[in-house]
């Protein structure tokens, strides 16, 4: 069983990682939800509270596939982790590298 202080401590280092992605605290958070399977909400701060308890390992594997999804850059020689950045062309989400102009469409659903 994990204990709540170990909880804690993860995330408070997540949101140190959510803040390095420059991602909408509310895109995070609704990744996270469905990937978890639970409900959060964003305080005054934008620290994402999440309903129930987990285990780290979880929490790391879901912040690991938003950044795979949403953050770092796919081109081949890139790999960016923090160039990247999100936006909606056409009606569809876009992740456009910065530093390689590589782009790429995100599957809806």
């Amino acid at each position: 069983m994990v204990s709540p202080i170990q909880i804690c401590r993860l995330l408070k280092c997540s949101l140190v990682i959510l803040n390095s992605m420059h991602r909408k605290p509310e895109h995070v958070m609704t990744f996270l939800e469905a990937e978890l399977g639970t409900n959060g909400s964003l305080d005054s701060y934008h620290k994402l509270e999440v309903n129930g308890r987990f285990v780290p390992k979880n929490l790391e594997g879901a912040l690991k596939r938003y950044a795979d999804e949403y953050v770092t850059c796919r081109g081949y020689w890139c790999q960016s982790p923090n160039s990247t950045v999100l936006s909606k062309e056409d009606g569809i989400w876009c992740v456009r590298c910065k530093k390689c102009k590589n782009r790429r469409y995100l599957r809806q659903g």
